[in-house]
């Protein structure tokens, strides 16, 4: 169909800990030097940053030993004090006194090791039956696989003191991965397939589904000998595929179906190998999943075929509007309070199923508003406003009204 103004749509250890000794209470003029003894004290004395002793050579009091020094910097033992009565090198001095506390790297053990953080170490991967899948709760239809509760991991064991960690729990087996591929046709170019290259459909006869509302697979019982679901689950998906425009549903029959914008999707039985396509345009109805949807289809739930737009959504003619030609535009005379129901159909660089004929559309501009309206036929195309989902059709209550039939 042409038109004389047609337009087509195409992610320390500390240091260790320095004990220190108790120091000495100093006496004395503030110019003598540290480690003066005290009334009770020997003849030790303290290091000065890693000095020798200090001593008066005097007697004491008491003879008591002579306390430890503090340990220099580099942790060594003070010596001990003198005794009774002793000479600064009596050799039956005070006890020697014990070391300061010992530093040094041993502390680092403290908290040596790693091994809290392999205590979740070996989670499990996608395992489980698909019959235990819960679906995310934003907006199903689009967005999201079922999730399976696979195999968790063990628990990493807890490391020894300054060792390392337990070795992680091995994963939970792997749940089936159903991966998308892209294929190419010279009769609808890029589209969907399986991992083994067999060939995606879609099936008129369903209701596709949205964020509101769920899609509904019309394929049951013996139908779908010949046409198997397409199950849902993992999904590995080939480059340039949106994971957002899949989704999956559970079917009244316990199974899970993966969906493409909401169209629920299937095999054709006679379809093995890589690359066949026997099932395209069967009854008019089956077709095949194309990477970007068409955005006419022929829609068939119930006894009649009508077409619909990409969501399924039913098209409507007027009688009241005027076919166009191949010399004149189609003049559509739903305006006013008429166009608040009924919406223009104006998808641009739009494709349609095979079923159809691309050259049976064509478009027009609306006067006084310069926006673009696609034509069936020869006659401008309508969504109603009144239509909340596919299947549903509204817009037939208005007189003048109808279902676009292919």
């Amino acid at each position: 169909m042409s038109f004389k103004n047609n337009h087509y749509l195409s992610i320390v250890v500390p240091s260790a800990l320095l004990g220190f000794i108790a120091a000495l209470q100093l006496t004395g003029c503030s110019d003598s030097p540290p480690g003066l003894p005290s009334e009770n004290a020997g003849a030790g004395g303290v290091f000065a940053q890693g000095g020798a002793p200090v001593s008066n050579g005097g007697r004491s009091k008491a003879g008591e030993a002579g306390e430890a020094g503090e340990t220099s910097q580099a942790g060594q033992a003070g010596e001990g004090g003198d005794a009774a009565g002793g000479a600064p090198d009596h050799p039956e001095g005070g006890s020697t006194a014990s070391a300061g506390t010992t530093a040094g790297d041993g502390g680092s053990t403290a908290i040596a090791g790693s091994a809290g953080e392999l205590t979740t170490a070996g989670s499990g991967g996608q395992g489980g039956t698909l019959g235990q899948a819960v679906i995310p709760a934003t907006c199903p239809f689009h967005t999201g696989a079922p999730v399976s509760n696979g195999g968790t991991g063990g628990t990493g064991g807890a490391g020894e003191t300054g060792g390392g960690g337990g070795a992680g729990g091995a994963g939970g087996a792997a749940g089936a991965a159903f991966t998308v591929t892209l294929q190419t046709s010279p009769f609808v170019g890029t589209y969907l397939a399986d991992t083994t290259g067999r060939t995606l459909y879609t099936y008129g006869n369903d209701l596709p589904g949205d964020c509101n509302t769920p899609p509904v697979s019309n394929c049951v019982t013996d139908c779908l000998i010949s046409w198997p679901i397409f199950p849902a689950g993992a999904r590995v998906l080939a480059p340039g595929l949106d994971d957002g425009a899949f989704g999956a549903i559970l079917r009244a029959d316990g199974a899970w179906q993966t969906t493409y914008y909401g169209w629920p999707i299937y095999y054709y039985k006679t379809d093995l190998l890589l690359g066949q396509v026997a099932g395209q345009g069967k009854a008019k109805t089956w077709h095949i999943v194309e990477k970007k949807p068409p955005g006419v289809n022929i829609m068939k739930p119930g006894s009649f075929r009508y077409l619909g737009d990409v969501s399924g959504h039913t098209l409507y003619v007027s009688a009241a509007d005027v076919a166009g030609s191949a010399s004149s535009d189609p003049i559509s005379n739903c305006t006013g309070s008429c166009l608040a129901t009924f919406e223009p159909f104006h998808e641009k660089n739009f494709s349609v199923v095979t079923s159809l004929l691309m050259a049976d559309f064509g478009s027009f501009v609306r006067p006084g508003t310069g926006s673009i309206h696609v034509a069936y036929k020869g006659m401008p195309l309508y969504r109603a406003a009144t239509d909340l989902k596919s299947g549903d059709m509204t817009g037939t209550t208005v007189s003048g009204f109808t279902a676009a039939l292919p």
